[in-house]
């Protein structure tokens, strides 16, 4: 439970980059979320989970009130979740729905290079 509390906190800290001069936070948050997921947990689960990592740092770097240099850390590390959704990809529709997420973020980040 407070594992929990604590994930939930971090992924605030994050979304609304209640902390951003502490990069850190970033890499403290995948590993936390991944600790408790990474055990044996099905396929569907852990898409499910790097999809859930993936959607808020894309949702953070899309954000214009988010400081640019939040902005661009998350987008440093958006490829982490998207590398582990590759890992078990083992269908062409989980490889497919990987390649769609992969043109939801260049779309989107064409749409707020500008801020960028």
């Amino acid at each position: 439970m407070a594992h929990h509390f604590i994930t939930q906190l971090l992924r605030k800290k994050i979304r609304f980059a209640q902390e951003p001069n502490n990069p850190a936070l970033i890499t403290l948050w995948l590993q936390q979320e991944n600790d408790i997921h990474l055990t044996t947990q099905p396929k569907k689960v852990l898409r499910q989970h790097y999809e859930a990592q993936f959607r808020l740092l894309l949702e953070t770097i899309v954000d214009e009130i988010v400081p640019t240099h939040w902005r661009r850390l998350c987008l440093d590390n958006i490829y982490k979740p998207i590398t582990s959704l590759q890992r078990i990809a083992d269908t062409e529709q989980s490889k497919q729905h990987i390649r769609y997420l992969m043109n939801e973020l260049s779309v989107s980040c064409q749409y707020v290079e500008h801020s960028l």
